[in-house]
């Protein structure tokens, strides 16, 4: 099999690969931080209309947290292969996909497969993108599919999904949730459809530790809270591990 595909990239986790015809024809898998939301891109690192309350001078925006950028980067981006046509009636009922030529980019799950009349959108089917990318993992790793974090301009919602991908390497397809009435248009390709995050099967246990804060812990935090009060970049410069 691996003899009639192609790799764009690996490493020593995770691979992603598909068959020479489409080699260099469709959007190739990148690292997330490739495909950030539009929204996040647009907005300023700063607004100068508000004032820092603590530290004075303009305050920061989204442009500026670490924790947001740092999820958004984690893990990789498979975009939509080709360019599809997508129609749905302004009540929801009905929904029409026109696929490219020599190509299927998406089909249909019925919504019996989602509990009839308690799936979500009901009565409009869920709809498939299919995805030509194999992913393959190191043995022992799973690959977590999820709706890329933070794009929530886009009309649908891909479901999440796990699968072990070093017993299966073969395509995923991605079912999801349609959001918008009354659409009618182009969803280009490249359009993001799911982040693909490894994860290291039995890394961590099922049920979680749960106790009460002990004496040396509320001090850390404590000691935190006033270092923040001082500084401004407390967890950006001094707690956060570089990615």
């Amino acid at each position: 099999m691996l003899n009639n595909l192609v790799r764009i990239f690996k490493n020593e986790i995770i691979e992603f690969y598909c068959h020479p015809n489409y080699a260099e024809i469709f959007p190739e898998p990148k690292p997330a931080i490739k495909y950030l939301p539009d929204w996040f891109k647009r907005i300023p690192p700063v607004n100068e209309n508000v004032q820092d309350p603590a530290f004075g001078g303009p305050a920061l925006t989204a442009k500026k947290c670490f924790p947001l950028i740092d999820a958004m980067s984690l893990g990789y981006t498979i975009p939509l292969c080709g360019d599809l046509h997508v129609k749905v009636d302004n009540d929801m009922t009905e929904m029409k996909v026109h696929n490219p030529p020599e190509i299927k980019l998406a089909e249909f799950h019925s919504s019996s497969q989602l509990g009839d009349s308690l799936a979500p959108r009901y009565p409009l089917n869920a709809i498939k993108f299919v995805n030509y990318w194999v992913v393959k993992t190191a043995p022992g790793w799973s690959t977590l599919f999820i709706p890329p974090i933070n794009h929530i301009d886009q009309p649908f919602t891909c479901l999440g999904g796990l699968v072990d991908t070093d017993r299966y390497p073969k395509e995923v397809n991605f079912p999801a949730i349609w959001n918008t009435p009354g659409f009618d248009g182009c969803i280009p390709a490249g359009t993001p459809l799911v982040t693909a995050i490894p994860i290291k099967r039995n890394a961590f246990d099922k049920k979680p530790k749960v106790r009460k804060m002990s004496n040396s812990e509320f001090k850390q935090i404590e000691k935190i809270r006033k270092q923040q009060m001082s500084r401004k970049h407390v967890y950006t410069q001094e707690l956060r591990e570089k990615k």
